[in-house]
């Protein structure tokens, strides 16, 4: 598809993964017309490497827990609403302690978030051999949520595409950005790729850990780093896993800005049979090469916790980069001093989570209605305040 020379969308979306996707489609749901730019192909970035987790428990309470609360109710409300199915199953998570220390960090996670309105209850040694009878006979118990869920985040990608499409979104797919053009007054006035100059008066710059280099060609700096994470997918193992299962570990191991390499259980399995096996952690700049040693340490964490999976065959192993941002909340609105420059990105690993929530805010700042959030919880800009003040 061309853009044509001389057309003046509303806005243009710099980054065809999720959350670019889902700022499209609730901007063209708003009225606006819209042109989507992706680099390469859809999830072509981290919406096409990680898994599909829908979380609460593990959110930053403050700010990132009521924009997942937000998002879940809308991943809810768009599975039913876009038309091609994107797999979405409220199936609950179940989150594994591994001894009694996990055990009383358990406790006090599920007291803080029923606090905040987001359902829990533990469960003793026989309630978690119940909810999961592969797991291995010497872990004490865990809390259930039954509010998480999960999608499959490359059809719910094409779902926000294929449904923006069809209220008159224009997706331009190996369009890499050049510049960000800004005139004298700072305010953005249009997008330069290798084939066109777009003339625009907003631009929402969602291109994940190529944010930061794309913010750069208008002047500006976004402070969103890549962190490498790999995925294990291993043959069909019906009724292995009934929930989303992670370790209580796993919360630390996303907080943490350590550089080192940090592995914590996650496994699921799909609708299509294979099981997805997780998580790494490593700061490793854009190198996404896949290390056995990594993949290695994964699935020895995963069979700590289910041994049975000793017993089956990898079929694959994948790695993205997320991007995160310092304080490790996301990055969502505009920037101070370049009116109609827009940011969405900084999810990390919950980018599929947030995705809908991001979206739509996205396009109340675009639109000027009021926002659901307070205006400085997710700004870009935050980290220059904190230096200035």
């Amino acid at each position: 598809m061309t853009i044509a020379t001389g057309s003046h969308p509303d806005v243009v979306v710099v980054g065809g993964g999720i959350v670019g996707s889902a700022c499209g489609y609730f901007l063209v749901r708003e009225g606006l017309s819209v042109h989507l730019l992706e680099r390469a192909f859809p999830t072509a970035g981290s919406s096409g490497a990680c898994e599909g987790n829908l979380l609460l428990w593990d959110k930053e309470m403050e700010r990132e827990l009521p924009l997942a609360i937000q998002s879940l109710r809308l991943w809810k409300e768009l599975s039913g609403e876009l038309e091609l199915d994107f797999e979405y199953e409220p199936k609950g998570s179940v989150v594994v302690a591994e001894d009694e220390a996990g055990m009383a960090a358990s406790v006090r996670m599920v007291e803080q978030l029923a606090a905040a309105g987001v359902p829990g209850s533990m469960l003793d040694e026989r309630a978690l051999r119940a909810e999961e009878p592969s797991l291995a006979p010497d872990l004490p118990g865990g809390a259930l949520f039954p509010a998480d869920g999960q999608v499959e985040p490359r059809f719910a990608t094409a779902a926000f595409a294929e449904a923006g499409r069809r209220r008159g979104l224009v997706v331009h797919l190996d369009s890499p950005v050049q510049r960000i053009v800004r005139n004298a007054a700072g305010r953005v006035e249009a997008v330069e790729t290798a084939k066109d100059r777009i003339a625009t008066g907003a631009v929402v710059v969602a291109a994940g850990v190529w944010t930061r280099e794309v913010a750069a060609t208008a002047g500006l700096d976004v402070p969103v780093h890549p962190r490498k994470g790999q995925i294990v997918v291993v043959e069909r193992a019906p009724g292995l896993f009934r929930r989303k299962l992670s370790e209580a570990g796993y919360a630390s191991a996303v907080e943490s800005s350590a550089a080192n390499l940090q592995v914590a259980m996650v496994a699921e399995s799909t609708r299509a049979g294979p099981l997805l096996l997780g998580s790494s952690r490593e700061l490793v700049g854009f190198d996404r090469q896949v290390s056995l040693r990594v993949a290695a340490a994964i699935t020895a964490r995963a069979i700590r916790f289910f041994p049975g999976l000793a017993g089956l065959r990898c079929i694959r192993n994948y790695a993205g980069l997320r991007p995160f941002s310092p304080d490790h909340v996301p990055l969502i609105g505009p920037m101070a001093g370049a009116d109609g420059f827009y940011v969405a990105t900084g999810h990390e690993g919950a980018g599929i989570c947030l995705a809908p929530a991001t979206g739509r805010l996205i396009a109340q700042w675009v639109t000027g209605q009021p926002l659901e959030f307070p205006a400085d919880w997710f700004r870009p800009d935050r980290f220059q305040q904190i230096r200035e003040a």
